[in-house]
C-alpha cells in the first residue's frame, strides 16, 4: 500500500478515488481527524536514538522535558566523562515514579549517607514535575541523561515552517493503513453513514490493535514495557541511612 501512498497528496487522491468524492478539502478534513485518533501510535519509526539523544541538567538539577516527546521509553546516565574523556560512569538506569513521590524523596534526600556496596550499573528514579524531569539521585547542573522516547509527529498539510505544506511524515511512510482506515471512518461518519464508518473503525482498531500487540509482546520492544529497570530487586536499598 505504502508504494500507492508515497505522499500526502496521494493519500487524498487515494480517498478521492475510492469514496468517488470530489472535495479535497473535506478528505483532508477527515485525514485531521484521523491523526487526531492515532496521537498515541508506537512505531518503531517514532523512537530516538538515546545516545544522541541528551537531556542537560539546568543550574537546579533538572532536565527540560523534549517538547517532541510523546511517551518516554528508557532513561539511564552513563557517567561523567573520565580523564581520558571516557564515560566513567556507574551506570544508573532511572525507574519512573509519580510526581507526589519524587518531591517526597527529594525533601529527604539529604538524609542519605554516601552510596554503599554500588555495581557498575543501578537504579535511579525519575519523575515530571511541572515542565520538567526531576531525578535522583540528584543531579549536578550539566549533567547528562540519555532519553530514549517515542518522538510526537507533524500532521499532514500543517505549516511546514518555510511557507509550505507538510507532505510526508514517518507514520504515513511506516503505516499507511492507519492513514487510510482512520480517514475513510471520519469520511463516512461525517456522511452520516454509521455502517460503513464501523466497518472501517474496525479495520483501524485492528491495524492499531496490531501495533500495540507488537510492542507489548516484546516483538519491536525487545522486552518489558514497564518504565522501571530490571537491573536490581525492587526492594535494593541503595543508600544507607542515618
Amino acid at each position: 500500500m505504502s508504494a500507492n501512498i508515497p505522499d500526502a497528496d496521494a493519500l487524498v487522491d487515494y480517498v478521492l478515488d475510492f469514496t468517488g468524492s470530489s472535495n479535497r478539502d473535506e478528505i483532508k478534513q477527515c485525514i485531521f481527524l484521523a491523526e487526531m485518533m492515532m496521537r498515541n501510535i508506537e512505531l518503531p519509526a517514532l523512537r530516538t536514538d538515546p545516545y544522541n539523544t541528551i537531556g542537560v541538567a539546568d543550574g537546579n538539577g533538572y532536565v527540560p522535558i523534549p517538547p517532541d516527546m510523546n511517551r518516554p521509553i528508557l532513561f539511564f546516565n552513563q557517567g561523567q566523562p573520565g580523564t581520558g574523556g571516557e564515560l566513567a560512569g556507574p551506570w544508573i538506569v532511572y525507574d519512573r515514579i509519580g510526581d507526589r513521590d519524587m518531591i517526597t524523596e527529594q525533601l529527604i534526600e539529604n538524609l542519605y549517607l554516601m552510596p554503599v556496596n554500588i555495581p557498575q550499573v543501578f537504579r535511579g528514579k525519575f519523575s515530571e514535575v511541572g515542565q520538567v524531569y526531576q531525578f535522583l539521585p540528584g543531579l549536578g547542573a550539566g549533567a547528562q541523561i540519555n532519553m530514549y522516547y517515542y518522538k510526537s509527529w507533524p500532521e499532514l498539510f500543517a505549516d511546514n515552517g518555510s511557507g509550505g505544506e507538510i507532505n510526508n511524515n514517518v507514520v504515513l511512510q511506516s503505516w499507511p493503513e492507519g492513514y487510510v482506515y482512520g480517514t475513510l471512518h471520519n469520511y463516512y461518519y461525517k456522511r452520516k453513514m454509521p455502517e460503513d464508518a464501523d466497518k472501517w473503525l474496525a479495520k483501524y482498531n485492528l491495524a492499531y490493535d496490531t501495533v500495540l500487540d507488537q510492542n507489548n509482546k516484546g516483538k519491536w520492544s525487545g522486552g518489558h514495557n514497564k518504565m522501571t529497570s530490571i537491573w536490581q530487586p525492587r526492594r535494593d536499598r541503595r543508600f544507607t541511612a542515618k
